[in-house]
């Protein structure tokens, strides 16, 4: 499928982000050669930022709008999204490369993803779509880059990550993850072990001690900003607040994967900005589709769940609706396992619940980290460096994103729920 050729003006959201040098035309001739096969040359090329500072930690995004001329002496505008590694000494880059992101996003888009969306039309006749179309993969000893369709020509929009994802938007990416799950564990029937690559995520022993410095210049701050919440009995709370150590060692006991659970590929970073609606004119959701496939795990389906609730449910779903979100992602689970012919016995909405809780301290750890990113509204200094960053500087982002409203309000609910289903005991 060629991009939309809209002209719409594209806005960037980023002015300061410092663009390589190789992103070049020179670089983009061969794509469009293979995407127009009536291509004859480019007569204009910009890019420029495709987020927002604060919106994506571990790599460099760019939307590419390119006006090409046909053979034909016509024109034509197309965009791309490019998505390629941080500079090297970067502490977002170290992450990245601890936790194979690019060689996993590089796998998911280009082997594993078309082979789930074959399955479904194997099996059943249907088109089930997962992502965008991948245009073109690069991998050289500096660094992988990867070539995208921009969804957004297609009138694809992200929700509001401050606000998060109401009941209907929610209900929608439920029956999207338990399609993708009930994919991944049929093709892991046929095809075996998804490889090494998607054994571990961010917790091995080569990132504990970035993991434990991150919490101990946090963990004051949080604190600190905790005795302003409007929150009854806050010292209990912030009593149970488990050192970094004790943190990074839950997520190895997390990380490890039993064979006799139900397993699936988790997409391992399922929030807001990774989902990406499309709209019909009455308003109604048409579809979504998930980006940023660099997290994969294998492992048990309440991480993404987990992900996704603490992360992207509006703040007054987030725990209310809590068992209805089960519901609704295991009935679409059982509905599609059993399309896609599974041959083991069908996971229950019982034992669902069970590895919720089993599992439910990935809640409170998300809670307590990723979310304060997430929730931290626009800022332009939002970096890994700048969170890392020793002094006064650092202090002062690191009390802000736990101390805006938008995460304040978010931990008054999610906190309570936690503790009560006692999974903030560590």
């Amino acid at each position: 499928m060629a991009p939309n050729n809209t002209t719409a003006a594209v806005a960037n959201p980023n002015e300061n982000l410092r663009i390589p040098q190789w992103i070049n035309e020179a670089y983009f001739v061969e794509i469009l050669k293979d995407d127009l096969p009536n291509f004859k040359k480019i007569i204009s090329f910009q890019p420029i930022a495709a987020t927002a500072p604060g919106e994506n930690y571990c790599s460099i995004m760019l939307r590419v709008i390119i006006e090409a001329e046909l053979k034909d002496a016509t024109t034509t505008q197309l965009s791309y999204i490019l998505k390629t590694m941080l500079d090297k000494n970067s502490s977002g880059a170290a992450i990245a490369n601890n936790m194979n992101m690019f060689p996993k996003e590089k796998q998911m888009y280009s082997v594993i993803l078309p082979k789930f969306v074959q399955l479904y039309r194997q099996a059943a006749g249907v088109e089930v779509r997962f992502g965008p179309t991948s245009k073109y993969a690069e991998e050289t000893p500096e660094r992988i880059t990867l070539v995208m369709e921009d969804l957004k020509r297609e009138n694809y929009s992200n929700y509001d990550r401050l606000k998060g994802l109401d009941m209907k938007h929610m209900t929608r990416v439920l029956q999207k993850l338990a399609e993708f799950h009930a994919a991944s564990a049929c093709y892991y029937e046929s095809a075996g072990s998804y490889g090494d690559l998607y054994q571990n995520t961010f917790f091995t022993e080569a990132n504990r001690q970035l993991y434990v410095h991150l919490q101990k210049s946090r963990d004051p701050l949080l604190k600190r900003a905790m005795r302003e919440w409007p929150l009854n009995d806050i010292e209990d709370y912030i009593n149970r607040i488990p050192s970094g150590e004790q943190m990074f060692d839950e997520g190895l006991r997390l990380n490890f994967v039993d064979p006799t659970e139900f397993n699936v590929l988790n997409h391992g970073d399922l929030w807001t900005n990774n989902i990406m609606f499309k709209h019909n004119e009455q308003g109604l959701i048409y579809e979504c589709l998930f980006v940023d496939f660099q997290a994969g795990k294998w492992g048990t389906p309440a991480w993404d769940l987990w992900y996704l609730i603490i992360t992207s449910a509006a703040k007054d779903i987030k725990t209310n609706e809590f068992d209805q979100f089960i519901f609704i992602y295991h009935k679409q689970l059982v509905e599609s396992l059993k399309l896609l012919k599974y041959t083991k016995p069908l996971p229950s909405l019982k034992y669902l619940h069970e590895q919720m809780l089993k599992y439910g301290s990935w809640g409170f750890s998300i809670a307590k980290s990723i979310l304060s990113g997430i929730l931290l509204p626009s800022n332009k200094d939002a970096s890994f460096e700048n969170f890392m960053k020793p002094g006064p500087e650092g202090d002062a982002l690191r009390l802000a994103a736990v101390s805006n409203e938008y995460y304040t309000g978010a931990m008054c609910v999610i906190l309570p729920f936690l503790r009560n289903k006692g999974l903030m005991d560590f």
